[in-house]
């Protein structure tokens, strides 16, 4: 498959953003002056950066592997693969955890009951669906819309590809209409995030030479008022960002950013288990600017050998064993 450099790059920066914005904004006893707090806080957008991603990466994936509808199957399968392994090691670090935590009695997790039910909901990414139960990682829900996402795509993708610009057009209303029908002020479906995926979807059209560069600039715009007016400034905003860097500079390869960028879904889903952790754990030693600094920094490393433990021992083998499959 033709790769765009740019895109573990920006992988890379929607996970460390989202990383500090968990260590620096929502870390229990480590509190920041309200200036750099208030620069951190807006890390959380790096969610809608992966989003993005994902609408011009997935259908491009499929684009390259002739993806066919009577593929529907397959193709959730090997997105299935490619997920859920690290997704059930990270569930399993988190039971571990609190296990410990019980057993030595080292304090108490805000976590909510624990039951058979809640944990196997977790496995088909259902929590959304069920309001008395919460995630078990703060960031989990956004693996929910992306499955979401996934299905929505292998039905659609025919839509998006065809050569008809009366059905494109019905294809880009449709995921307006999504929006607008079913309205997500829990943010906790995909049809409330259709239009912020739809400039990915519109760039991978672009990439893709399905669509001509008028085309792509007018679902852009669309998209971007869309967002803006009835949904959230941050998503119109992240949504242009992204894909003006994806579009005009997609060549661009950072190397420090794209090696981490490799694995950044193992850093998303490990940093707020064992980097927040560790930094609960020093906190309490903080007294001043650098010591609360200094832990942050320690976070972060810990993070980052951590999640490559995890990339080299699980997601990389998901990733080989998916890419098996064959649409």
């Amino acid at each position: 498959m033709k790769q765009v450099n740019v895109i573990d790059s920006l992988r890379s920066f929607a996970a460390l953003s989202v990383c500090m914005y968990h260590f620096i904004c929502t870390t229990t006893g480590l509190v920041f002056p309200k200036t750099v707090f208030d620069i951190f806080y807006y890390g959380q957008y790096g969610v809608f950066v992966f989003f993005i991603i994902s609408g011009f990466i997935i259908p491009w994936s499929m684009y390259q592997n002739n993806y066919k509808l009577n593929s529907v199957l397959k193709f959730i399968a090997k997105r299935f693969i490619r997920l859920e392994p690290p997704y059930i090691i990270s569930i399993i670090l988190i039971l571990t955890i609190i296990f410990i935590k019980s057993k030595f009695h080292l304090g108490i997790d805000q976590i909510g009951e624990l039951n058979a039910e809640r944990i196997g909901l977790h496995f088909g990414y259902l929590i959304n669906f069920f309001p008395q139960y919460k995630w078990l990682n703060n960031v989990y829900w956004t693996l929910a819309i992306e499955f979401q996402y996934y299905l929505v795509t292998a039905l659609m993708f025919v839509l998006y590809v065809n050569k008809k610009l009366f059905v494109r057009i019905m294809a880009y209303l449709l995921c307006f209409a999504m929006a607008y029908m079913i309205p997500d002020p829990g943010l906790n479906h995909y049809p409330g995030y259709a239009p912020l995926f739809l400039f990915g979807i519109s760039i991978f059209q672009y990439k893709a030479k399905i669509i001509n560069s008028v085309e792509c600039i007018i679902v852009i715009i669309a998209c971007f008022i869309y967002n803006y007016a009835f949904i959230n400034h941050a998503f119109a905003y992240c949504g242009l960002g992204t894909a003006a860097i994806i579009l005009w500079f997609s060549e661009i390869k950072v190397p420090v950013l794209n090696r981490l960028g490799k694995m950044s879904y193992s850093i998303y889903l490990i940093h707020p288990i064992i980097g927040a952790a560790v930094i609960n754990l020093l906190c309490k030693y903080a007294t001043g600017t650098i010591q609360k600094t200094l832990i942050i920094f320690v976070g972060l490393i810990v993070t980052f050998i951590s999640s490559f433990i995890m990339y080299l021992l699980v997601e990389k083998p998901s990733k080989k064993l998916s890419s098996k499959i064959k649409l």
